[in-house]
């Protein structure tokens, strides 16, 4: 137990845990993280980075903070730092009850009078009187200084113990979801991760997307995107709410954040050549500037083999985004080559092959992230443990006084600063001449 306890106070232990944390968190702002954003960009960057994107995929670096390995790192350091913790507080608790009486480093310097009349002016200066022993007057100026060091070990454990809970019970999903179109608790969500201890994560109610506001800037780039929801129970009741980009919504404990991704999602009836008629829902991101389409592939959706490319304009003429009459422009391909493409707006149809394509309407979309945590208070009371613990460390260093009496009928009087001592010369000095000692500096 003892060499257990060796490894995890050693300090390239402490140190390895720590510079592993750092470096998974520093990893996950390089590599797009699967729950932030979205398939077709995740795509593109696998494609991109192809050997990286291996690599991600096989070690899992595409979802590091539900990843079992930063857990174990985040537990290894809770394990460290409280062990260290432990230690600082009986440390700071020894230093406050059973004070060293070596006091090394102290200044001595012997004054006329008695241990009384001393006793008297150092109080008076503000030195809180502790405990007396073998003829020795104990005074000291900021004890609680003592669990500076402390508290910032343990706001370091409270941080990291919430970040450890919440790494493990976490739960995240991403719907993206059209106007109008309701949004079942049995349907699969477009990504969900989830920690070690928790199930995958289920919506409470059936969730609605009444309306996607949105408005551009003179540049086209987005100014504002909020969606309104209504989430419908089982009872029957329908509760509605906002949210907005900055702007979270919480619902049955559940948090929903308005994500950056928008569009307009078409709805288009397919007949194959067996003649049956299915109706596809394809949505495609908003389009960047109104003569720039906008595109997104569907492999597998008609049949294996083939793939469907769509493209679309928010405005047929390209000319502006505050008209909206989209044209999408689909093309089939089959092994590489392409069979043909059509143009449609609402209402209209065609044919590519042996297949009929009718636009039957079209709706805006919204990407809404769903997050499922408990314990996120726990690592914001963890960091103002950490400033308070700070604030006692540096700002606040115990200076101690002791008294006795000496030969020669004198007091003799030690002073020293725990830490900083530097910084208390002119206390000192202060203190010497309150006593009635003249202090000659040089």
């Amino acid at each position: 137990m003892n060499s257990v306890r060796r490894f995890f106070l050693s300090g390239k232990t402490v140190i390895c845990l720590i510079a592993a944390a750092l470096f998974a968190i520093t990893l996950s702002a390089f590599i797009p993280q699967s729950f932030l954003v979205s398939p077709e960009k995740m795509l593109a960057w696998r494609m991109a980075h192809p050997l990286l994107g291996s690599l991600s995929e096989l070690l899992g670096l595409h979802h590091i903070y539900t990843h079992p390995v930063f857990s174990a790192v985040l537990a290894g350091t809770a394990v460290s730092l409280s062990l260290s913790t432990r230690d600082q507080c009986l440390a700071a608790w020894r230093r406050m009850c059973r004070p060293d009486p070596e006091m090394p480093g102290a200044e001595s310097f012997a004054v006329v009078g008695s241990v009384e009349h001393c006793s008297q002016v150092i109080s008076s200066l503000g030195f809180l009187r502790r405990n007396a022993g073998d003829g020795v007057v104990r005074f000291v100026r900021h004890p609680w200084g003592y669990w500076g060091n402390a508290l910032l070990h343990f706001g370091m454990v409270v941080s990291i113990a919430a970040s450890l809970f919440i790494a493990l019970t976490q739960q995240r999903g991403v719907v993206q979801i059209a106007e109008g179109t309701p949004w079942y608790p049995s349907y699969p969500l477009l990504s969900e991760e989830h920690g070690l201890l928790a199930k995958p994560l289920v919506l409470p109610d059936t969730l609605r997307l009444d309306r996607v506001t949105y408005r551009f800037r003179p540049d086209n780039s987005v100014q504002r995107l909020g969606s309104n929801l209504s989430f419908m129970s089982d009872a029957g009741t329908v509760e509605t709410g906002s949210v907005e980009i900055n702007k979270i919504l919480i619902h049955r404990g559940m948090r929903f954040y308005q994500g950056v991704e928008f569009g307009h999602a078409f709805f288009v009836e397919v007949t194959g050549p067996d003649g049956l008629s299915r109706m596809f829902q394809l949505q495609i991101q908003h389009p960047e500037a109104p003569g720039r389409p906008a595109y997104n592939d569907y492999s597998g959706l008609l049949g294996e083999g083939q793939l469907l490319r769509a493209k679309y304009l928010v405005d047929a003429a390209g000319k502006s985004f505050s008209r909206v009459d989209p044209l999408l422009t689909l093309r089939l391909e089959a092994g590489g080559r392409e069979i043909g493409r059509v143009p449609l707006t609402v209402g209209e149809e065609g044919v590519i092959g042996a297949y009929r394509f009718r636009l039957q309407a079209f709706a805006p979309w919204s990407r809404l992230l769903v997050v499922n945590l408990v314990g996120m208070p726990a690592i914001f009371l963890g960091f103002f443990i950490i400033c308070l613990g700070g604030v006692l460390h540096y700002f606040a260093p115990p200076r101690e006084v002791t008294v006795c009496e000496a030969a020669g009928g004198v007091v003799m009087v030690r002073w020293r600063a725990v830490k900083f001592a530097g910084f208390y010369m002119d206390e000192l000095a202060s203190l010497k001449q309150s006593l009635g000692l003249e202090d000659n500096h040089g």
